[in-house]
């Protein structure tokens, strides 16, 4: 059941069924945030680190996400080798390597991990990525792991129902202020590298949600994990709302999503100020409260390279406004705004941020959440 009364979060807090989380989040670490873009805070560094399951996976396949979720990639026999900190992927094998893999395989040194793209776009034979260790391995297969990465939350209660009491968020960086930040719960991504077609590009496989299975409040955004060409074309779904209709269009009024020229990894990729720009979600037709599930994505003209990411996610709660340099911005989902948004069990909760200002790279945000449930 859920908390219904201040002597039910009372109860619940006397009896220790809350968890506090303290995590910072880092901006990225290329390129300097640009004042009214959105971006995707799981691709920075911090207390949690670079996610690297986002932009792992198949092109065009739905990927769940959950907590505990794990992905793979891996060179062919004999075609991966490590020349100081250089990765080098000759001829690949299979999935997608990403920014923060651990690498494995017979001579690589034990905690050694992605920390860059060079050539590699996770996939191409005889693309180069950073390591963190300098070190010599010779022609051999070399598998690369992802774990999820994202904000603790209690883990699973089972019969229980966790929900969110309280978030805040402060930064003591210069120029980090003005900024707006959106929770939200990541349930499930789709890798598209093949980026110069044109035509529309039918989505494979099924798309089995791990949560919010009826698609209700599941929204839609658009990350680089690759940084982007020059292109600019529109963006527009076919996807199927929460009532099972299908066919459903990006609207095409006032116009389509646009992208942004040569997009940084970690930029939402149509967001910003003026016509076609959009933020952080891809808008839905109206009266639609939701993606069931994606059938296709159509660019209008090339983007010349790189690789984005559709990822799927619900919002959670209403978004955290940091106003001013020093001080937190709170949301106190109990009594300011009486919702207590519901966490479920598997949930992978990541920020969005709405820069503000001209945003140094690596700039920290400290992010602090609460969490409680009811046994």
């Amino acid at each position: 059941m859920p908390i219904n009364s201040q002597d039910d979060l009372a109860a619940a807090l006397a009896a220790g069924d809350t968890l506090v989380t303290m995590a910072s989040k880092n901006t990225h670490s290329v390129t300097v945030q640009t004042a009214g873009v959105w971006y995707d805070l799981s691709k920075g560094a911090g207390m949690i680190p670079w996610d690297a399951v986002i932009g792992s996976g198949t092109n065009l396949t739905f990927q769940p996400v959950s907590e505990t979720t794990t992905t793979t990639a891996a060179t062919a026999a004999s075609s991966g080798s490590i020349a100081t900190t250089t990765f080098t992927d000759t001829t690949h094998g299979s999935g997608r390597f990403t920014v923060g893999m651990a690498l494995t395989g017979t001579g690589v040194t034990a905690g050694t991990y992605i920390t860059a793209l060079g050539t590699g776009t996770g996939s191409n034979n005889g693309g180069t990525y950073t390591v963190n260790i300098s070190q010599t391995v010779t022609s051999q297969t070399i598998t690369g792991t992802a774990t999820a990465s994202f904000t603790g939350h209690g883990g699973n209660v089972g019969a229980a129902v966790k929900q969110l009491l309280n978030a805040s968020v402060v930064s003591a960086s210069a120029t980090s202020a003005p900024s707006f930040f959106q929770l939200i719960d990541i349930i499930g991504f789709i890798p598209v590298s093949t980026v110069t077609l044109t035509s529309a590009q039918t989505i494979l496989g099924s798309q089995t949600y791990p949560r919010y299975a009826d698609g209700k409040g599941v929204m839609a955004f658009i990350v680089p994990v690759v940084v982007m060409g020059a292109g600019t074309p529109t963006l527009r779904l076919s996807y199927t709302n929460p009532a099972s209709t299908a066919g459903r269009l990006t609207p095409a009024a006032p116009s389509l999503p646009i992208a942004n020229t040569a997009a940084p990894v970690g930029q939402i990729l149509y967001s910003g100020t003026g016509v076609g720009k959009y933020g952080p979600f891809i808008p839905l037709e109206s009266g639609d409260n939701g993606i069931l599930s994606i059938q296709s994505i159509t660019q209008s003209a090339t983007m010349t390279s790189g690789v984005y990411c559709i990822v799927l996610c619900k919002p959670v709660g209403l978004p955290l406004p940091l106003t001013t340099l020093g001080v937190p911005g709170e949301r106190d989902y109990f009594n300011q705004l009486p919702s207590m948004p519901v966490i479920p069990d598997g949930a992978c909760l990541s920020w969005l941020q709405l820069a503000g200002s001209a945003t140094p790279v690596n700039t920290p945000y400290n992010f602090t959440t609460q969490t409680v449930w009811k046994v």
